[in-house]
């Protein structure tokens, strides 16, 4: 007979007056893997933090119901027996990081378990070059490897991750399955929120499908029970509206950049972009599309090289709570808009990009995908000439990254530069020409 890992009555539990969940019943062994799907907003990472026993630290945040994790009560365990029995990666990594550098970060959770730490450990998550870099400089995909590489190697039987591949290049999603498929074959356990649940089909999970709130589906893995577009049903490839006429919006030659002690990360790179025109950049995780995109914007300034703009620049970064000014969406959005702006215009753009219904929801309370459709609405209603939107459709669905997709290509269309750096191939439809980075510079075609 097969023992239980996790198992969960949630009554209700959520934000008082703001969402909630309820009524979610659920039941995992041990060599068991669950994935919880849903839209964007279904309430998938309140179900989790419910079930780690972390919600009621939120503001306004309630749970009635029973857990067990490995025969343990979250709510009223000692910390240290959690620690020692569960892993967990937060929807927003940098959230899960208190160390100052790499290493330590690493040994941290060996040290509180009295273990030692070895970090030549994190040589297989990419990270062996990186022991005494700040954690801060991390690029998303880092930290999220970093995370991966703290929680596996601590040990623990039940883990516990909120779209742990959304800033992972390819190679390492499929390396990460790999690690999580050895964890299940070693009679552990894992929960899994992911708005790509095909990812995780390889390990023959259960699957549970959230609709507001509310359980839709709770059963074995089976496509046909999934809410989403298929990705073929995204719109085709764009025509392109743009010639060798069109006024170009930025041009970079030559750039060389390097953090100080450091090599260059950037090498004699070049790029340029007419109004009109999107481009879309890739490569591995901490290759530099972040710090290049830094020094589009003009946050950082090139070692060697120039860059010359013309019209306003925005960079939308990979933790859309950097970008805003305004403490809930509406006041966002109206900072954006000006003080002549209509409440029909705001309301528009909030329809388009699906956030209608939580114009009055604090930002701090939102989830990761509200907040990146929201900080692209406030984007395109303040008017720049030139976007830089770093994983804009990270942890959306395909019914969310169809408005994502639609509005960047109106902007586009009304004579905006676009420039896109993701590793999502859902984008590249859109996309006039492709660059990769590879060793500190760009290879466009």
């Amino acid at each position: 007979m097969l023992e239980t890992a996790v198992k969960a009555e949630v009554s209700e539990a959520g934000y008082k007056n703001i969402f909630s969940i309820k009524d979610v019943f659920l039941e995992l062994n041990y060599g068991e893997a669950l994935v919880i799907t849903g839209r964007s907003g279904s309430g998938k990472s309140t179900l989790l933090k419910s079930l780690l026993g972390i919600i009621k630290l939120s503001r306004k945040g309630f749970f009635r119901g029973q857990v067990k994790i490995a025969g343990l009560d979250p709510y009223t365990a000692k910390p240290e027996k959690l620690f020692k029995t569960i892993g967990y990666i937060p929807q927003d990594p940098w959230y899960g990081v208190l160390g100052h550098t790499v290493e330590t970060e690493y040994c941290l959770s060996f040290s509180v378990l009295g273990l030692p730490c070895d970090p030549r450990g994190l040589d297989q998550y990419g990270l062996g070059g990186l022991r005494n870099h700040i954690t801060y400089g991390l690029s998303a995909g880092q930290v999220q490897r970093l995370l991966w590489a703290s929680n596996i190697d601590k040990g623990g039987k039940v883990f516990f991750m909120d779209e742990p591949g959304v800033y992972i290049d390819e190679d390492g999603k499929k390396k990460f399955l790999n690690l999580i498929e050895k964890h299940l074959d070693m009679g552990g356990a894992a929960i899994i929120v992911d708005h790509d649940p095909l990812l995780w089909s390889k390990l023959e999970p259960k699957l549970l499908v959230l609709e507001n709130g509310r359980v839709k589906y709770f059963g074995v893995f089976k496509e046909k029970a999934l809410p989403f577009l298929k990705t073929s049903m995204l719109k085709p490839r764009r025509r392109k509206h743009y010639d060798e006429n069109t006024e170009e919006k930025l041009l970079a030659e030559n750039i060389w950049f390097r953090y100080p002690g450091q090599e260059y990360i950037i090498r004699n790179t070049s790029i340029s972009i007419r109004g009109g025109e999107i481009i879309g950049i890739t490569g591995p995780n901490g290759i530099g599309k972040s710090t290049l995109l830094k020094l589009l914007a003009g946050i950082y300034r090139p070692s060697k090289g120039r860059i010359i703009r013309s019209g306003k620049t925005i960079l939308i970064p990979e933790n859309p709570l950097l970008f805003f000014s305004g403490a809930t969406i509406k006041e966002e959005l109206q900072i954006s808009c000006g003080e002549n702006c209509s409440e029909d215009k705001i309301q528009s753009i909030a329809e388009e990009f699906g956030i209608q219904h939580i114009l009055d929801k604090p930002l701090a309370e939102t989830s990761s995908g509200e907040r990146r459709r929201a900080a692209l609405a406030s984007a395109f209603l303040a008017g720049y000439d030139v976007f830089l939107l770093d994983e804009p459709s990270g942890g959306l669905d395909n019914y969310i990254v169809i408005n994502v997709i639609e509005s960047i290509v109106s902007a586009a269309e009304r004579g905006r530069a676009v420039i896109i750096a993701s590793h999502d191939k859902r984008l590249e439809k859109i996309y006039d020409k492709t660059c990769r980075f590879t060793e500190g510079s760009l290879e466009c075609r």
